[in-house]
């Protein structure tokens, strides 16, 4: 371990579980022998931020944008060294976070793009995440940059899956049955590779069955969140 290590600065909230799921993977990869070694996290678990799907899908609600701007600048005032989200639909509005700090902020569709890109060299990628991430295309833009063509669940099983994700919110883990039938339909349809872009949906990760690499989106930003701690380079 070295000496010291950078702090980092957690904007979560969205929802609480998946910011605790973040959390509990950056202890366990780090390579700590004792609590001096583990990375300083400053942490703003803030469920009050404004409902993402309400304001993009039913457009109604206040904007996240400056809340979320808002919450960046003082993890950046506390000391955080670079900033992380547990939330990809919260990702639409990165610009904004990046513009209300001056510090880096690791962007977890970006990074987790550049995962299937480079590491499984999948052409087409089954992709789980809500219905706002799919309607503004935030995964399915940067994943045709690329060349990598995208698989996305019907609108009855979409449906479904938006029940599921706010029955995680609710803590309810029970349901790994539907994820998994969802999954195979996606391979069924030429899938290479299953995406995991939603922070609730991550909890359910390890339950999956399937025989195509699973690329979480959450476990991504883990690793490089220790990796960028430690030293190292977030895009290595």
């Amino acid at each position: 371990m070295p000496e010291s290590s950078l702090t980092v600065g957690v904007l979560g909230g969205m929802g609480p579980m998946a910011t605790i799921d973040l959390l509990q993977r950056i202890i366990r990869l780090t390579p700590a022998l004792d609590d001096v070694d583990h990375i300083r996290t400053l942490v703003d678990n803030n469920p009050k931020v404004p409902s993402r799907i309400n304001y993009l899908i039913n457009r109604q609600g206040e904007n996240p944008a400056p809340v979320l701007a808002s919450m960046a600048a003082s993890l950046e005032s506390m000391g955080a060294d670079f900033l992380v989200m547990p939330c990809n639909t919260a990702h639409l509005y990165a610009q904004e976070i990046e513009s209300a700090v001056r510090i880096q902020f690791l962007n977890m569709v970006e990074l987790t793009v550049e995962r299937v890109a480079t590491q499984v060299h999948a052409s087409k990628v089954g992709l789980l995440a809500s219905t706002a991430v799919h309607q503004t295309r935030l995964y399915e833009s940067i994943f045709a940059s690329r060349g990598i063509a995208t698989v996305v669940p019907g609108d009855a099983l979409q449906s479904r899956l938006m029940k599921l994700i706010m029955a995680i919110k609710a803590g309810d883990l029970n349901q790994s049955d539907l994820l998994q039938r969802i999954v195979e339909d996606m391979i069924a349809e030429q899938a290479e590779c299953v995406v995991i872009a939603c922070t609730e949906l991550s909890a359910l990760g390890d339950s999956l069955d399937v025989h195509v690499p699973v690329i979480d989106a959450s476990q991504c930003l883990a690793e490089v969140t220790v990796q960028l701690a430690l030293g190292g380079n977030a895009y290595e």
